[in-house]
């Protein structure tokens, strides 16, 4: 959903669009810090809602019941459920997971009003963080990234901003100062014991909003706040939020196209700088000699001095390009984008590991000899299958058979590769699954069929 929309969708009931003056009239008096952060992230704050409000049961599902289910109902063409923080202004915007899961389709509403439609890039269901990006034509369209600040730049008393969409009202404002560091929460099956606590007003819709400093910097995500008491509001801090994100905004999770390497922001007396975290394996970064630890000051031209400017740079790079990568004390690395081999690519949208069976893995599992199917080898800890625990609310296992992809049969990994190719990340493809077990001595197999959201 674009610019274009018709006037009557374009005229979803959510509350009033924000807004907001220059200001250039108001006195040096009335231009605090506040207005000023405020001024500087406002229009990185997105509203998320749905045209159907899917039910749940999970920590967040009272406040949804209470305050959007039954006080929203006047919202005729779409229900509010959320916020969101542009990281991107290529379209990327980052909100809770717990928010999105609920949506039947995203909306998203920008500062100045315009609804675009938006699709699942990754999720992280242990982190409580969902990455989405814009669908529809945003040429023309000036985006605006939030600030990040510096990793555990936190000063306990500080003043602090949240902003999001409280009870379906738009882009709202409120300030606290931050109240406590590394505060444990539990919601359901997720556990944080590094949380921000806050005395700035965090309600129900302000989920996925950002909660930024008096720089206009964010600091953390608002995520809920102490349903029995007031003032006691949560939220992710932003160097959990930046080591899921860096390691999203990479070429696999957009195209077909992998480099094979993550990095991380590392705080020094200098400054943040941008370390290479992880190198794959005979992946392309790899043979092109990048190793862990190395610092990066410049992705093909751009200053990178966090791990986030560089994911900024690579996410839109395809098969055929190169990462230049500046590094720090001199020189440069120049790391191609390769088309994922087979494996690899099962490996990433997927998060598993395949080997055909032969005859001897017939033998070894107590298969029949006619069995066709892919043996899953290894399972990865963020693959859909262990974050939905899909089959029969466990995971897949070592030793399970894929049999069927879109609707053909995989015998080979090839020929998953094929079903695998024309998808990306955050799509869902329909998977044919056999359990192996063993049970007093014999086999026993049950085929499943589960829809899967690729990584």
């Amino acid at each position: 959903m674009s610019r274009g929309l018709p006037a009557l969708e374009l005229a979803i009931a959510w509350a009033g669009v924000a807004v907001v003056g220059t200001g250039a009239e108001a006195s040096a008096v009335r231009r605090t810090p506040v207005v000023a952060a405020v001024e500087a992230a406002l229009p990185s704050v997105v509203n998320i809602g749905t045209a159907t409000l899917r039910p749940l049961a999970d920590p967040f599902a009272v406040d949804f019941e209470r305050f959007f289910s039954q006080n929203l109902r006047d919202y005729r063409y779409a229900t509010p459920v959320g916020s969101g923080i542009i990281v991107d202004s290529g379209g990327l915007v980052l909100t809770n997971y717990h928010v999105v899961q609920r949506t039947s389709n995203v909306l998203v509403r920008l500062l100045d009003g315009d609804v675009y439609e938006a699709g699942t890039v990754a999720y992280d269901v242990d982190n409580d963080l969902c990455l989405l990006q814009l669908r529809g034509d945003l040429s023309g369209k000036s985006l605006v990234a939030i600030a990040f600040a510096l990793p555990d730049d936190l000063l306990l008393g500080e003043t602090v901003v949240s902003v999001g969409n409280p009870f379906g009202l738009e882009h709202t404002v409120s300030t606290g100062v931050l109240s406590a560091l590394n505060r444990t929460l539990r919601e359901g099956d997720v556990a944080f014991d590094d949380i921000l606590q806050t005395d700035a007003a965090i309600n129900p819709g302000n989920s996925g909003g950002p909660l930024i400093n008096l720089d206009g910097a964010l600091i953390g995500m608002n995520l809920a706040i102490r349903r029995d008491a007031e003032g006691i509001g949560f939220a992710i801090p932003l160097r959990r939020i930046e080591s899921v994100l860096a390691a999203w905004l990479t070429p696999r999770r957009f195209c077909q196209g992998y480099c094979g390497m993550t990095f991380t922001t590392e705080r020094t007396a200098a400054g943040p700088v941008a370390r290479v975290d992880q190198v794959w394996e005979n992946s392309p970064a790899a043979r092109a000699g990048l190793k862990p630890g190395m610092q990066i000051t410049g992705v093909n031209g751009f200053p990178a001095t966090r791990a986030v400017d560089a994911g900024r740079r690579l996410w839109r790079l395809t098969p055929g390009e190169v990462a230049d990568l500046e590094l720090a004390g001199g020189g440069r690395i120049r790391v191609p984008v390769e088309v994922m081999p087979p494996e690899e690519l099962i490996r990433q949208r997927l998060g598993i590991r395949v080997q055909a069976l032969n005859r001897g893995l017939q033998r070894a599992l107590g298969l029949p000899a006619d069995q066709q199917g892919l043996v899953v080898t290894e399972v990865a800890p963020d693959s859909d299958f262990v974050q939905r625990k899909a089959r029969w609310g466990q995971m897949v296992r070592r030793g399970d058979l894929v049999v069927k992809a879109g609707g053909v049969d995989t015998p080979t990994p090839e020929g998953l590769a094929r079903v695998l190719a024309p998808t990306r990340s955050g799509s869902r493809i329909p998977l044919v699954l056999v359990a192996v077990d063993t049970i007093q001595g014999k086999v026993s197999l049950s085929a499943t069929s589960i829809d899967v959201t690729l990584n």
